[in-house]
């Protein structure tokens, strides 16, 4: 919270001072692309656990669906003959 109070006083100072460019907010600037590569760096293999785990998930209770009919089949045919 403190290091966003600094960088708004330091864009505050720029408007007062007139003082800026690309030098003024060169660190700022760096400092956001490092975070959102690291961000990237997380977020993209989470995003493939994620997916992977979600299809997992769904195979399998597309499998025991299949497996209940097939199981209430063979019981309803039984049924029948008993």
């Amino acid at each position: 919270m403190n290091e966003l109070l600094n960088r708004i006083n330091s864009f505050q100072s720029m408007s007062t001072n007139q003082s800026g460019g690309i030098t003024a907010v060169a660190g700022g600037i760096s400092e956001a692309l490092i975070t959102t590569a690291f961000g990237l760096f997380v977020a993209v293999p989470a995003v493939w656990f994620f997916n992977y785990f979600s299809n997992r998930i769904e195979t399998f209770s597309v499998d025991m669906n299949h497996s209940m009919l097939k199981l209430l089949d063979y019981f309803e045919k039984h049924r029948e003959t008993a």
